[in-house]
């Protein structure tokens, strides 16, 4: 009896000693080891690795911090948050994103990217960002083609107010539209909140390229702000056409994730063929100008047209294929818009961007 005593308590300390080994196990903030996979595979779908804490993705050319968040079911927020500690400059600007950088994009392990969603409609059936193909160079008052469908389109080249309200207005209302901002006013504090939205509703909101600063590409002068860079003597050079494209064009790919090539708006819509050839140089061969003109950039107190009256020329004018001049700085903008979508909406008209009328 005394010795199977002396064997119960043997095993006991045996047992004791064992659960108190520590374990082995990584702490949650242990970074994943990533394999020769991730970095040599020419695979389109996108390449993760897994440990037992979290999933991560390495950084391809074209990958934007928003199409990550998309393809990985999760935020630019959450993002940021995993991976500000590794790369510091996420924390304030996402668009820092670069390539060959590792992310934590799922806080479980062996998580799957989403399908790609291309060109998604929205709930009323419209759709953006499925850009045609470059291809020769075309300029475009109206788009004919369309079907019974008119495009809103809206300018972003000098003030800003009340952009965010009308943005939050189109969302609501679920209208795709195409927009053309200058690179100037995407990057000041207003127009980076601009992008952001778009950023985050690229099934409402496609981008196209409004240059620079603004500048009268046929007859210099014009831009915006006043102490932009135009040409104030003689006609502004190929070369000076192509930078302002390609300048605004980073700023834009930075800020709203998309890359807004092909499509283009000339200011002030001043254009002709010298204007065209360089455009189309750097990728610009859609030019689009208007068939309905809101003149919303002047106010009521300078003989500028009311609300309705803006509506009332939108609904009445448009035809298959319009194409409407607004801008975000627009002074009676918001509240015209409030008439407008439901009028023409009565009429029959599908509201979309140019991307969706030119398919």
């Amino acid at each position: 009896m005394a010795l199977r005593r002396l064997a119960v308590l043997i095993a006991l300390v045996v047992l004791t000693a064992c659960s108190s080994a520590p374990t082995s196990s990584p702490t949650a903030s242990t970074q994943p080891t990533r394999s020769p996979a991730a970095s040599e595979t020419g695979s389109v779908a996108p390449t993760s690795t897994a440990s037992p804490q979290v999933t991560t993705y390495l950084v391809r050319s074209g990958d934007t911090l928003y199409s990550i968040a998309q393809a990985w079911g999760t935020t630019v927020e959450q993002l940021q948050t995993w991976n500000a500690e590794r790369y510091p400059s996420l924390a304030t600007d996402p668009g820092t994103v670069q390539v060959g950088w590792e992310l934590i994009v799922a806080g479980n392990p062996n998580i799957t990217p989403r399908p790609t969603a291309t060109a998604s409609p929205s709930a009323s059936g419209c759709r953006a960002g499925n850009r045609v193909a470059a291809g020769n160079q075309q300029t475009f008052a109206a788009i004919p083609s369309a079907g019974h469908a008119v495009g809103l389109t809206l300018d972003m080249g000098g003030r800003l107010d009340p952009a965010i309200e009308i943005l939050n207005f189109l969302i609501a209302n679920q209208v795709c539209v195409t927009l053309f901002p200058t690179g100037a006013m995407a990057q000041t504090a207003q127009g980076k909140a601009v992008m952001a939205i778009i950023r985050a509703h690229p099934e409402l909101f496609e981008i196209g390229n409004h240059t620079m600063h603004h500048c009268d590409l046929v007859k210099g002068g014009g831009g915006s702000p006043t102490s932009a860079p135009c040409v104030t003597s003689g006609t502004p050079t190929a070369d000076f056409i192509r930078k302002e494209l390609t300048d605004s064009a980073a700023i834009l790919k930075q800020y709203s994730g998309q890359d807004p090539a092909p499509y283009w708006r000339p200011p002030y819509g001043s254009i002709n063929d010298a204007v065209r050839a360089a455009a189309a140089s750097v990728g610009y061969t859609k030019t689009f100008l208007w068939d309905v003109d809101t003149i919303d950039w002047k106010p009521i107190s300078d003989g500028g047209p009311t609300a309705e009256q803006i509506a009332s020329k939108v609904i009445s004018r448009s035809v298959d294929g319009s194409v409407v001049l607004m801008h975000l700085g627009g002074y009676e903008t918001l509240d015209a818009l409030k008439i407008m979508v439901p009028g023409l909406r009565e009429r029959g008209f599908l509201l979309t961007s140019l991307s969706d009328m030119l398919h």
